[in-house]
């Protein structure tokens, strides 16, 4: 086993804020345009920054829609919040096997700060980073590299690192970093559209990411 670190997406990856954050978005848009995302239009905002998805409702209102979907968001976010089935079970596993742990993430630090206290993740999870920590947000490979920095890896130590995340810009980001990269098989955006990206493993379970880990 050459993996010593573990990075992680955090929306759609370690939590289910899918309902929570789709829901948000058909809000948003019909608050701005009289009509929810289509299917076409949430593949290719979903992963993105939250001012880049409301940036391709309007660029002009972004900031303005950007406050509205914060706010309706924190209304319903314990509610329509889940945990992922094994999530803990397999992070357990990882910390057993001195595996060290990570999140990066496009969300904001109050929100990344809210769900890991929300599910208890902080003993499991040794460093987060958020859109807030990082100048260019993913794809952009800078928050993995600070994530490393902040477990006190070398340079050569991103061939020891695996990147975990369900979205096109993550497997992106991970391999502009040049780590290992896995897509989650629970993503909701069209697998079809993201398997071009090659990631090295598609992960129907959080299990299959420890043994993919543990074969790696």
């Amino acid at each position: 086993m050459s993996i010593k670190y573990a990075l992680f997406d955090f929306d759609g990856t370690l939590v289910d804020s899918n309902e929570a954050v789709i829901s948000m978005l058909h809000l948003a848009a019909v608050e701005h345009r009289g009509i929810p995302f289509n299917e076409v239009e949430l593949d290719e905002i979903l992963g993105k920054p939250i001012k880049e998805q409301m940036a391709y409702l309007s660029e002009e209102k972004a900031d303005e829609l950007v406050a509205f979907f914060r706010i309706e968001y924190r209304k319903v976010r314990d509610e329509l919040t889940r945990s992922y089935e094994g999530i803990e079970a397999m992070l357990l596993q990882l910390k057993s096997l001195g595996i060290k742990t990570g999140v990066v993430s496009n969300k904001g630090r109050d929100g990344i700060d809210h769900g890991m206290d929300m599910f208890k993740l902080h003993d499991l999870i040794d460093v987060t980073i958020s859109k807030d920590d990082v100048e260019k947000t993913k794809p952009d490979p800078e928050g993995i590299f600070k994530a490393l920095e902040q477990l006190g890896a070398d340079s050569g130590s991103i061939s020891e690192t695996v990147f975990i995340g369900d979205s096109g810009h993550d497997i992106e980001s991970g391999k502009r970093a040049g780590c290992k990269t896995i897509l989650v098989g629970w993503t909701l955006i069209n697998r079809e559209k993201l398997l071009p990206l090659n990631p090295d493993c598609i992960a129907e379970t959080p299990m299959e990411i420890l043994e993919f880990i543990k074969e790696n």
